[in-house]
């Protein structure tokens, strides 16, 4: 018995001995913790400092990625809000280019605001300065009159506004950053060469300097006097042809108005015209309207050849086969412009040492007018 007693004695010695050491265990690892905390307590200054490093580079991370996300202008601004500043909205290729920019633009998440300057100068001047204003990171900028908006391009440029151009090259980079075009004379002289061909197969006998052709013209930048002279080009492509009158519709309020008034005085001082080339579908569409509607004239043996893309346009053009128009050809470029445009304003395009991006111009005629219908 008092060998059990013994035994059971030494049993809860071990017993306690093992518990103790664990305790002690604990307290240490407690005492450690606590020690820790306090050596942190203590340096406050190096904790607090690591603490911000470290959420800096996270803050980082995150801004990084949603830049990577995020559209930038050319100059690595965030694009949020971009201004059209067109001259008027009464044509079809400024209402595509301004259907396209939007579209491209809310694929992203951008808004867009348009603005037309009804071909006022100074209007389009206000509305550039008040796309400043409100935090316009980017302005694409079909302009009334280059000249006389310069200075408002030069107070955007010095702003942060990236500017974007629609067809015009100013002679200082003060005034703009991209320009979206054509080459001008290209597009001109392919309109003149469609008018050329139709020419020598509807008057296979005509004499020399017989046909006789007039100009719609819109000579009112640099640019746009290159696309006329690609117009003019008609007299070198057939030698049938003989420009007879040159009209120029710059300053006019309305583009397409002037492009008919222009044709019916052309009716009366050269009623012997056959073929009108134009400056655009704008002019070349209404002036096709005079046209069928005036009497005695032969519609198979008049034709009216223009620049630029537009559905409008080429519905008129398929349906010149059937002797329903007298708009029988295009020189294009730009189905949707828009996007061309905002690629310039974010870099998505090469540009030259202008910072000019010219896209590929095209003809449109009876026998390929059904790929560019929509719906085809």
């Amino acid at each position: 018995m008092k060998k059990c007693l013994a035994l059971l004695f030494t049993l809860i010695l071990v017993v306690s001995s093992i518990t103790g050491c664990g305790t002690k265990t604990e307290e240490a690892a407690s005492d450690e913790t606590a020690g820790t905390a306090a050596g942190a307590t203590d340096n406050g200054e190096a904790e607090e400092a690591v603490t911000e490093d470290e959420t800096t580079e996270t803050e980082g991370t995150d801004t990084e990625n949603n830049e990577s996300e995020a559209v930038k202008t050319i100059n690595g601004t965030e694009l949020t809000k971009i201004g059209f500043a067109a001259p008027a909205m009464d044509n079809e290729f400024m209402t595509n280019l301004d259907a396209s920019l939007k579209e491209t633009a809310q694929k992203y998440g951008i808004e867009v605001i348009t603005s037309e300057a009804e071909q006022s100068t100074a209007k389009q001047v206000e509305q550039i300065e008040n796309m400043v204003t409100m935090g316009c990171q980017a302005i694409c900028v079909s302009p009334v009159d280059l000249d006389g908006i310069l200075d408002a391009l030069k107070y955007a440029k010095d702003n942060g506004v990236v500017i974007s151009l629609c067809g015009v090259i100013p002679e200082s980079k003060d005034y703009y950053d991209v320009v979206a075009n054509v080459e001008q004379f290209d597009l001109g002289q392919s309109a003149a060469k469609a008018a050329a061909a139709w020419i020598d197969e509807t008057f296979p006998d005509a004499e020399d300097g017989s046909i006789e052709v007039a100009i719609l013209a819109l000579d009112n930048s640099t640019e746009a006097i290159k696309r006329s002279d690609g117009l003019k080009s008609i007299e070198e492509l057939t030698s049938k042809a003989k420009i007879v009158e040159v009209y120029d519709s710059t300053g006019a309020q309305s583009i397409p108005t002037k492009a008919q008034e222009y044709t019916e005085m052309m009716l009366i001082s050269h009623p012997n015209v056959k073929c009108i080339l134009a400056y655009s579908d704008f002019m070349g569409l209404p002036a096709d309207e005079v046209i069928m509607r005036t009497p005695n004239i032969d519609k198979e043996k008049f034709g009216i050849f223009a620049c630029d893309y537009s559905e409008a346009g080429c519905e008129a053009i398929a349906k010149s086969v059937n002797g329903e128009s007298t708009y029988r050809g295009s020189g294009a470029f730009g189905v949707t412009f828009g996007k061309t445009m905002f690629d310039t304003v974010a870099g998505n395009v090469e540009v030259d040492d202008l910072g000019v991006y010219y896209e590929p111009a095209f003809e449109i005629n009876p026998d390929n007018v059904a790929n560019y219908l929509s719906g085809n």
